[in-house]
């Protein structure tokens, strides 16, 4: 059985996350974290028929550490798991250059995994966009829509850069894509080869994302939206039974088999 911790238990999808791991006979949650300004810290919370209480410290040794926090909280238990040599994976979004820069450092001496999204189907769909966008041609105009609740800290969405990073990997030329978010103005003729980038926040929408290529006579919209944060939360799960044993590296969803 895998010993796990769950940090952002609190959270969202931290929450979810926790719900899902304390029924799931391949782990055993020794830990639901949260900071030590939660209101909810070391209170009880109920799940299911059962109850964890929420802490901001690990006690006993942990095989994986799941993150669902903010890039503050990723980096303190990103700090941990390398003094434990524990594995770690985050569904965090919106780090600083500098922090991706230490988590790539770390992965040197840890199994690391990090993701913008949990997602089967977004991940089905990251593997395929390039391809897409190069059985259309250039001819075809790009805007990726994203949209969020309205407590959603960073914009564009981590999905949404990983999606344009799909895209621009297959433009033609070395040249630095040309990518616009948002447009105000007298913004002229649309150039050739633009992405359109625009993020949308507001109620409790789990997550929508939708890649629409406009061409001559015909628009072409992938769309994918989360009904629930049930989503992530098995992707996350799936990741972390996958990566313990694994030697350190900073690892992809695209490297889990089946």
């Amino acid at each position: 059985m895998i010993r796990l911790a769950i940090a952002g238990a609190s959270g969202r999808t931290g929450r979810r996350v926790l719900e899902r791991a304390l029924h799931d006979d391949r782990f055993k949650v020794l830990a639901a974290l949260t900071t030590s300004v939660d209101p909810l810290l070391n209170q009880a919370v109920a799940v299911g028929d059962d109850s964890i209480t929420l802490t901001d410290k690990i006690d006993g040794g942990i095989d994986v550490l799941v993150d669902f926090t903010l890039p503050s909280g990723t980096m303190r238990w990103l700090g941990w798991c390398m003094k434990h040599r524990v594995a770690l994976v985050s569904g965090v979004t919106g780090f600083s250059a500098s922090q991706l820069e230490e988590i790539n450092t770390v992965a040197e001496q840890i199994p690391l995994l990090l993701a913008p999204n949990f997602s089967v189907g977004i991940n089905l769909l990251l593997e395929r966009v390039g391809g897409i966008r190069q059985a259309l041609g250039e001819e075809y105009d790009i805007e990726i829509v994203e949209r969020h609740h309205n407590q959603k800290m960073d914009a564009p969405s981590g999905t949404a850069k990983a999606f344009l990073n799909a895209l621009t990997a297959t433009r033609p030329g070395d040249g630095k894509p040309n990518v616009t978010h948002g447009r105000e103005g007298e913004t002229g003729l649309r150039p050739k080869g633009e992405i359109g980038v625009h993020s949308l926040r507001g109620g409790d929408e789990v997550g929508v994302h939708e890649i629409v290529f406009s061409g001559p006579g015909e628009t072409v919209t992938l769309t994918h939206r989360a009904h629930s944060r049930d989503a992530f939360a098995v992707g996350a799960l799936r990741a972390a039974s996958w990566i313990v044993g694994k030697p350190a590296g900073h690892y992809s969803l695209s490297e889990i088999a089946g």
